[in-house]
């Protein structure tokens, strides 16, 4: 069984080249610089392909978005790039905030994987040019929250018995006082949608990557064992709601002709509570990823569907049925 508490585990960490102003103040020699160096290191480590933003579609530029490969900012650059690995497990965004981003993404509770990845690449990219570094404080970042080793490790996680207990207030105050944060699915500033939050790391200034990565994953393994208490208990005080809500919600994705985006999530949510409270069985439906590849420019991708609004939640209910009954 697909355990949905911890979704995804993120590693990222912040680079700067030596004597070459940060993005906002960049030229065009120092832009190529930027370039070459990332993608020179990027061809030891992996199989890379490189994307200018500037030369992208309005679509793939969105695509990118929605399956985190690239942030909303370094969408809006005329003069950013992103290069990935074949398999998408590994991005590193160019001149968004600083100028070489670099993640790696690994499914469930994941970070020394992800960082093992990772930190080949960055071995690669110091062989391959000098960067902004202190002796003292370490790597030299665009935001002082990044300075040091530059790293921001994160999990995504999957809460609703602890928001449904109105238990985030604790949570956040918690995670404060071991130097943690937490956010919005998206990052800072959003809310947390469909009950998803991020962990992660609050600096990076005095601590180690090692001692970052075992913070955040001692903070995710006492969160899980938090929320299924928590939501073993809002389910004993809601059975009758709850079993309903999780029933509709199965009824509706294995029937419906029509699903929007909004709808689909939100029933996603629902079903999701009701697999980890053993009322539903779909060990074969990884719903997590189902909902990513039924986002708007995914599902484009995926069905060649017409890129409106009916076509568009056509295409969706018809592959969330096929997922889910194997009919269509």
């Amino acid at each position: 069984m697909t355990d949905y508490t911890v979704i995804t585990s993120r590693v990222r960490l912040a680079r700067n080249l030596a004597e070459v102003r940060f993005p906002s103040r960049i030229n065009a020699g120092e832009v190529e610089k930027v370039y070459r160096a990332a993608f020179s290191a990027a061809k030891e480590v992996f199989d890379p392909t490189l994307y200018q933003i500037g030369s992208l579609s309005e679509e793939e530029k969105c695509y990118l978005v929605e399956r985190h490969l690239i942030s909303p900012m370094l969408a809006e650059s005329p003069y950013g790039g992103v290069i990935l690995s074949k398999d998408r497990q590994l991005s590193v965004m160019l001149l968004e905030e600083d100028h070489i981003r670099s993640q790696c993404f690994r499914k469930g509770l994941a970070l020394e994987d992800a960082f093992a990845s990772l930190k080949e690449y960055d071995l690669a990219l110091r062989a391959k040019c000098r960067l902004a570094y202190d002796k003292k404080i370490g790597y030299l970042t665009a935001c002082p929250t990044n300075v040091g080793t530059g790293m921001r490790a994160s999990v995504l996680m999957f809460l609703p018995g602890i928001a449904l207990n109105a238990g985030l207030n604790d949570l956040v105050e918690e995670l404060k006082a071991a130097g943690l944060t937490i956010r919005g699915a998206l990052g800072e500033g959003s809310e947390g949608d469909g009950f998803c939050y991020q962990i992660s790391n609050a600096v990076s200034l005095g601590v180690s990557e090692e001692t970052i990565l075992n913070r955040v994953s001692s903070a995710a393994e006492k969160i899980n064992h938090i929320e299924k208490n928590l939501l073993q208990k809002y389910y004993q005080q809601n059975r009758n709601r709850l079993e309903d809500s999780v029933a509709r919600a199965v009824a509706i994705l294995s029937s419906a002709k029509l699903l929007s985006q909004e709808e689909l999530e939100s029933l996603i949510v629902s079903v999701k509570i009701g697999v980890i409270l053993g009322l539903v069985d779909m060990d074969h439906v990884n719903l997590d990823d189902l909902a990513l590849l039924c986002k708007p420019y995914s599902l484009v991708r995926l069905t060649e569907c017409e890129n409106t609004s009916e076509a568009r939640d056509f295409a969706r209910a018809r592959t969330v049925r096929k997922t889910i009954t194997d009919k269509e």
